[in-house]
């Protein structure tokens, strides 16, 4: 098993945000050294079963106290620790830590490294000293080498579970363009709170491929879901496919909103923390293309059977009278205005002033959106679509002048960040952030001198926390938590598994992205795909950008 970081905080930040983290390494060795901690008896393992904080896994094997003050205990399940202070166990547990979660014995070395014994061997445990641009660094080195196809950015299956020498692109993903406009707008952040050429170039390689995704369908203004090349065939992939003008591509159809949110998300920060005036220019034809072809029918995404596709639906008679589509009402409403904002920005048209005007004044659309994000019942929760709101409100809430619509608009996005704030999504803190900065700082192409915003109205050390603790290894490996004491379920998810009352932190549970449930307790692939980190890095260079890390 190769060493990796995981980015577990152990210790408050300096002032140049190094922290440290836990590195952990296999090592040969037949017998552990000589443990500097107290070896916990029989009783001492009862009592930590019978007390408070509760123990994850009562079935204790071996445990051990520091000169520190720090408590560990093994178990069948995994490796358990109680720091000193704390007030919850941490769990140390699938292959993301330990080849096996059958731990044995322990023993801590005398320069602090922790000996552990499992089934089948021993890794070591040991505190390193990094920071958050470092651990940054090393994901998007990881990203560059395996996880970019002609631009785009996806995930990467591994036949080998965990080899990354195994790794394979997938040829299309269903959210290319998605996932690949998230980067894109971390990477043009990242240029513009650094000025690092190299993440202008990343951003505009990544740009032409979202492009490209426009200019290859044969509808102006209508964006391909994926590309393959015309020799592939597109069965494999399932879906609607259709051959491009030229004949050398296949690009699939039946495009999503998900994906819309992307492009304007993308071409919005792009346009104005990033492109030159060159650049600008071309991008407008692109938003221009996009937005008439809404426009032109009637609010809505027409493909290439003439008719609306699934989820591309923006009109008063779709999001106003049709009862069939009322969970869309407040999403798709706060969508197309976010999405008619960026339009007005970058392309200027008359008409798509007076279209905002009219969905507003007479259609209700800014009042649609306070309510947009829905929390009953429990299992229908789709935090997808908590994504897809968060990515729309960027643009809206950062370029929205008119002082009315902005009450409107950040009781919207309050809300819904108060719904998600248990989650402690960097992304969305910092989304909701950027809104209330945008009331002090009201030039989105340059970057703001300050935060404007006390960090306890966004929960600013929440955030940083989650940046340390999230691992920097993004091989979704198995992870099992609902068999675990400490926890209380409440229910299943829209997917039907086991959900938490409370999110567990991002090292202790399965690789996600921000489309994914955090309160979901098990889940994972074996280590057979590796993210491809973008849902990391976007908050982080948006952060920084924003000076909300500074």
């Amino acid at each position: 098993m190769l060493a990796f970081l995981a980015a577990l905080a152990l210790a408050a930040a300096p002032a140049d945000d190094t922290f440290l983290a836990w590195v952990v390494e296999p090592v040969a060795v037949a017998v552990l050294p000589a443990s500097t901690a107290a070896e916990l008896d029989d009783d001492e393992l009862a009592a930590l079963a019978d007390g408070q904080p509760t123990l994850p896994f009562a079935e204790a094997t071996t445990g051990l106290r520091t000169p520190d003050g720090d408590t560990w205990v093994g178990s069948p399940y995994g490796l358990q620790l109680l720091a000193r202070d704390a007030t919850r166990w941490k769990v140390f547990h699938s292959q993301r830590w330990l080849p096996s979660d059958d731990v044995r014995q322990l023993s801590l070395a005398g320069n602090g490294s922790l000996y552990v014994r499992i089934s089948g061997g021993v890794v070591k445990l040991r505190r390193e000293q990094t920071s958050l641009e470092a651990k940054m660094n090393a994901i998007d080195a990881t990203l560059q080498k395996h996880h970019v196809r002609g631009g785009f950015v996806s995930e990467v299956s591994l036949p080998t579970p965990g080899d990354l020498s195994s790794a394979r692109m997938q040829e299309s993903n269903d959210n290319d363009g998605l996932w690949t406009c998230m980067y894109l707008a971390g990477e043009a952040f990242r240029y513009a709170a650094t000025g690092d050429p190299q993440a202008k170039q990343n951003a505009r390689r990544s740009l032409d491929a979202i492009m490209f995704l426009e200019r290859v369908s044969t509808i102006p203004g209508f964006v391909a879901r994926s590309v393959i090349p015309r020799e592939s065939d597109p069965k494999r992939h399932g879906g609607e496919w259709h051959p491009s003008a030229d004949g050398k591509w296949w690009w699939k159809a039946d495009t999503s909103s998900d994906e819309v949110v992307g492009h304007y998300f993308a071409y919005h920060v792009y346009y104005n923390v990033c492109a030159d005036e060159a650049e600008r220019a071309e991008i407008r034809p692109y938003v221009e293309r996009v937005t008439d072809h809404i426009l032109d029918h009637g609010l809505h995404y027409v493909g290439p059977p003439g008719k609306p596709t699934t989820w591309g639906v923006w009109s008063p008679e779709g999001l106003n009278h049709d009862l069939r589509r009322i969970g869309d009402r407040g999403l798709n409403s706060l969508e197309i205005i976010s999405h008619l904002k960026v339009a007005e920005q970058i392309v200027g048209k008359p008409r798509y002033t007076a279209k905002l005007k009219e969905l507003i004044a007479e259609h209700g659309y800014a009042t649609n959106t306070v309510l947009q994000k829905q929390v009953w019942p429990p299992h229908l929760v789709n935090h997808s679509d908590d994504e897809l709101a968060f990515l729309s409100y960027y643009p809206l809430v950062v370029l929205e002048r008119d002082v009315h619509l902005r009450k409107v608009y950040l009781a919207s996005i309050r809300r819904s960040w108060l719904i998600e704030r248990p989650e402690h999504s960097p992304l969305f803190n910092y989304i909701y952030a950027a809104a209330l900065q945008a009331n002090t700082w009201t030039d989105p192409t340059k970057r703001p001198p300050q935060a404007f915003v006390a960090p306890d109205e966004y929960d600013a050390a929440e955030s940083l926390e989650w940046f340390r603790d999230v691992p920097a290894d993004t091989v979704v490996w198995t992870v099992k938590n609902s068999h675990r004491r400490d926890i209380e379920l409440v229910g299943n998810n829209r997917e039907r598994r086991p959900r938490a009352e409370t999110v567990l932190p991002a090292s202790e549970r399965r690789v996600m992205r921000w489309n994914g449930d955090p309160y979901t307790l098990d889940g994972g692939s074996g280590g057979r795909e590796r993210d491809d980190g973008h849902a990391i890095l976007l908050p982080y260079w948006m952060g920084r950008f924003h000076r909300f890390l500074d």
